[in-house]
């Protein structure tokens, strides 16, 4: 069956009124197996969308915490952009009487896998207030990476955000999300080695990543 042809799930989060698209399936991303591909398409790269999730997102550091920094993964400058311009409209309420510029980073990756920055963005990440924001969190994996990434560059963490998280904390530091498993509570990763999809002879149906997914 092509995924096309799949039973769509709309899931939507009760306290913000944002929804989801939520597509079934067997997915294979690069760390696991997932039976649900979540479409992130409309709140990364829509505007009022964006503009939507970012508002929630800023709810934690609005007036609270400072931020110099998004550091975006997972396909999230849109959303990056709304949020910086959130947090540097609420500095004027931190006791500043200007702006405070945030700066959107986004990290290339090498042909082994790692996250890296140019020299002409390292400065707008070492010694300064950052905000990791990924799309989905799911294993953690992506997120260890920012966590490790913005560390080794001389960055100072000062939360973690993303659209959808399965998890709550990682190395220690919360993920904040518009979406959890309680508005998606069937929603499953396996290792790879563990997925009960592949013991049963079942195919993937399609490889999925933080662009989006390719059917099989």
């Amino acid at each position: 069956m092509a995924l096309k042809d799949a039973r769509l799930i709309y899931t939507r989060n009760k306290n913000t009124n944002l929804q989801l698209k939520v597509i079934p399936g067997h997915f294979a991303t690069n760390h696991s197996h997932i039976n649900y591909y979540v479409d992130m398409t409309a709140p990364r790269m829509i505007y009022r969308e964006a503009r939507k999730v970012a508002e929630v997102l800023s709810r934690k550091y609005k007036n609270i915490v400072p931020v110099d920094t998004i550091f975006c993964l997972d396909g999230t400058e849109v959303i990056g952009a709304m949020l910086a311009e959130q947090l540097a409209d609420a500095h004027l309420g931190m006791g500043s009487h200007a702006k405070k510029d945030v700066a959107v980073v986004t990290p290339e990756t090498d042909n082994t896998g790692r996250l890296i920055l140019r020299d002409n963005l390292k400065p707008l990440v070492k010694n300064r207030d950052c905000v990791i924001l990924v799309a989905s969190a799911s294993t953690g994996y992506t997120v260890h990476k920012g966590i490790e990434t913005v560390r080794f560059y001389g960055g100072m963490i000062r939360g973690v955000s993303a659209i959808f998280s399965k998890i709550r904390h990682q190395d220690n530091i919360q993920v904040d999300s518009v979406f959890t498993l309680e508005d998606l509570p069937d929603y499953k990763s396996y290792d790879f080695t563990n997925c009960p999809y592949c013991k049963r002879g079942e195919p993937i149906d399609a490889i999925a990543n933080g662009h989006g997914y390719s059917e099989l």
